[in-house]
């Protein structure tokens, strides 16, 4: 059963949720950072099976993705730590890695393995919305994918069962990481209440 959380907590909690969110967005940016040079170099050590107008592609792509490292380095390191951050950093995240698969693979893609990154990415954030967002926006996306290969280069097209198997696959991945978070705001509320009872 549910208990409501006292109001005494309220504030404490909101409090320490933001400065979980803003230590999640630097650790989730540093991890960006990473997830980039990991994929970066794999891609050099695959430069010879991809034509250079790929590789060019695939250059251009990671250095707006550390642009956009760089622009949330600096915005949190000045202070500077809006709402609306999260939500943009994932966003662009998520039009980065579906733009570098309309450019390759697609929906065959060994980088589909990126949405999933992003999806963990958003729960370190300790932000259900955030999620919820980051879930909706790589399913919305992987759909994208998979339509263009199916509509425009039918020679990367996946079959429909595996279309839906990837969709199910983000849905629930998305829906694992809310309840893990739920959890973490139930035990949260029960210490603290605990806590108020037993003064």
């Amino acid at each position: 059963m549910k208990k409501t959380p006292t109001p005494s907590v309220e504030r404490p909690w909101y409090i320490a949720g933001r400065w979980q969110e803003y230590e999640g967005e630097s650790r989730a940016n540093l991890l960006r950072v990473a997830g980039i040079a990991v994929f970066y170099l794999l891609e050099l050590l695959n430069r010879g099976n991809v034509t250079p107008l790929f590789h060019f592609a695939v250059t251009a792509l990671a250095a707006a993705w550390l642009l956009t490292s760089w622009a949330v380095h600096v915005c949190l390191h000045r202070r500077v730590f809006p709402a609306a951050m999260k939500y943009l950093s994932t966003g662009v995240d998520l039009i980065l890695l579906t733009t570098l698969l309309l450019l390759g693979d697609g929906p065959r893609s060994p980088l589909l393995v990126g949405y999933f990154f992003l999806l963990t990415l958003a729960g370190l954030r300790f932000s259900v919305n955030l999620v919820r967002f980051a879930t909706l926006g790589a399913m919305l996306s992987y759909a994208v994918v998979a339509r263009q290969a199916a509509w425009l280069r039918p020679a990367f097209a996946a079959s429909a069962n595996y279309e839906l198997l990837v969709l199910a696959a983000l849905g629930m991945c998305g829906v694992a990481l809310g309840q893990i978070l739920r959890r973490v705001r139930a035990f949260a509320d029960d210490y603290a209440r605990r806590l108020v009872e037993a003064r």
